[in-house]
């Protein structure tokens, strides 16, 4: 009579460099859990409640913290906003350069707006700057639409 043999789970990469650094200690994680240490717990925590803010800040949080949007200053609340808005949220957000980009924009465009109201010509010439963005920004938002609709 053959006897059953319990089905393998594959083991991460991260698993086996662990092992060469410490075998014992992947045997103790395996038996009892893992066990994070004070410091990360702590560490844990602050990441969490800066992603909490981080994810929270919306226009309306950041109209309270005077910020100012060079979009909504030249376009209103247009369709061309609306489209960078959207932009941000499924392209930009998501990843770590692109968080970093839209906190170098929140710190930017605060400037850039007070520029735009001493010099109101300038407005102008923002606007035609940012409407390749707003193209480029439209044509990947459209093929993200066309490709969840096709898949």
């Amino acid at each position: 009579m053959r006897r059953r043999r319990k089905a393998k789970r594959a083991v991460s990469a991260s698993a086996l460099s662990q092992m060469g650094v410490c075998e014992r200690l992947v045997v103790f994680e395996h038996f009892e859990g893992k066990r994070p240490t004070p410091a990360q717990r702590v560490a844990l925590q602050r990441g969490l409640r800066a992603h909490r803010q981080f994810a929270s800040e919306g226009e309306s949080e950041a109209a309270r913290r005077g910020r100012c949007f060079i979009a909504t200053h030249v376009f209103g609340d247009g369709p061309e906003t609306q489209v960078l808005r959207l932009f941000r949220d499924r392209y930009l957000r998501p990843t770590r350069a692109g968080r970093s980009l839209i906190l170098a924009y929140y710190r930017l465009a605060p400037t850039v707006c007070r520029a735009m109201e001493r010099w109101p010509m300038t407005r102008s010439a923002v606007g035609a700057a940012i409407k390749p963005l707003v193209w480029l920004a439209t044509c990947l938002l459209a093929d993200q639409e066309a490709s969840h609709a096709s898949g």
